[in-house]
């Protein structure tokens, strides 16, 4: 029997409008579309949302649960029962599925299960919009330019590593700001560059902010989804 192969794929940032098209051929071939939930209880997910609307009927959608705790036991056990899904499914010839928000290379839950299989299976990885892009077009907001690097960070990292990048970088991206957002929001005051950086919550999603003006900005008022960028050479 011929194997199959096994696709991660990217559906951008929230619309189903900004899925690729290579993303969405690849989703109408699919036997088996595995999608990640947050919760036991939850049968789908963002990234799930999105493409509904672009999948086969024949397509069988199994919706795998991962603990939201990244160091834990339970949360490996998790990955390796599903790699071993993935498996088996494609061994048996079938064209299975990972969905993903953004991109899949960039902070992706389908890394985990990458490393798991990339030796064993045929795996074919789809690339999607990742927030920072879409915020940064969709807002006329330049990254970078010239010689300078683009500096993409999580915001969940060491504050004083944190501080010592926007200090020192004049382009950076910050993502996963949600957790330490009023922190966030003071080191980019003090080093005062606020008319320097945007704030958006929800990009291409629904309930979509854009804050031009984060100065007096909290956690509160944006959601998880929350990204930052930065660059100290286009003042807003």
């Amino acid at each position: 029997m011929e194997k199959g192969m096994f696709y991660g794929i990217g559906v951008g940032v929230g619309s189903m409008d900004a899925v690729t098209k290579k993303a969405a051929d690849i989703l109408n071939i699919l036997d088996v579309l595995y999608v990640p939930a947050a919760k036991k209880d939850e049968s789908a997910s963002i990234a799930h949302e999105i493409i509904k609307g672009l999948i086969n009927s024949g397509t069988v959608v199994k919706s795998r649960h991962f603990p939201m705790n990244y160091n834990s036991e339970n949360l490996q056990k998790s990955w390796q029962t599903t790699a071993d899904e993935i498996e088996q499914d494609v061994i048996e010839g079938k064209n299975v599925g990972f969905v993903t928000i953004g991109d899949p290379m960039v902070y992706s839950t389908y890394i985990y299960l990458l490393r798991i299989l990339k030796q064993k299976i045929n795996i074919t990885t789809i690339p999607g919009i990742t927030s920072f892009l879409d915020i940064a077009s969709k807002n006329n907001f330049p990254l970078v330019e010239g010689d300078d690097p683009l500096i993409v960070l999580p915001a969940t990292m060491d504050t004083e590593k944190l501080k010592c990048y926007i200090k020192n970088e004049s382009s950076i991206v910050l993502m996963k700001v949600y957790r330490n957002f009023d922190a966030v929001i003071d080191l980019i005051l003090n080093e005062k560059l606020e008319h320097c950086s945007l704030a958006v919550s929800n990009s291409s999603k629904e309930g979509e902010r854009v804050y031009k003006s984060i100065k007096d900005l909290k956690k509160e008022d944006v959601s998880y989804f929350t990204t930052i960028l930065i660059n100290k050479k286009w003042e807003i």
